[in-house]
């Protein structure tokens, strides 16, 4: 009976990890738990709005994206296999991985354990900001 309720437990607490990383679409921007994560690794470029005028978008060369309009080049839903790979820096477009744009999938290792399971931990800081975006893309 233990190893049943143990299971089910599991279960729980496997779909609220999926329901974190994959299914989040659906709340709306104020709840969303990809805020958090946006506003501390993205809100001083791209602002807090996403628009693309954050704090420190004066300073920078290039104007950050509005990324409010990621669905024109991203389609809707967005396409976020190919969305990772742009912030992670596997895909590298102009501006990021300069001064402009840090590879943000190396910033977010920088503070997990060793063997930590830093690459689900990066993907899935990344989804989870990626789902947040989804919800204030223009319609």
């Amino acid at each position: 009976m233990s190893a049943g309720i143990s299971w089910m437990g599991a279960k729980r607490g496997l779909g609220a990890v999926g329901a974190l990383l994959f299914g989040v679409a659906a709340a709306s921007a104020a709840d969303h738990p990809g805020k958090a994560p946006f506003e501390q690794y993205c809100a001083s470029c791209h602002g807090v709005a996403a628009d693309g005028k954050g704090p420190v978008a004066g300073e920078l060369k290039k104007q950050p994206e509005d990324l409010r309009k990621l669905h024109e080049e991203f389609g809707t839903p967005l396409a976020k296999p190919r969305l990772r790979e742009v912030v992670d820096g596997r895909d590298m477009p102009g501006a990021h991985g300069t001064s402009d744009m840090p590879v943000w999938g190396d910033k977010l290792l920088a503070a997990v354990p060793p063997g930590a399971g830093n690459e689900a931990f990066k993907r899935g800081t990344i989804f989870v900001i990626l789902d947040y975006l989804e919800t204030l893309q223009a319609k």
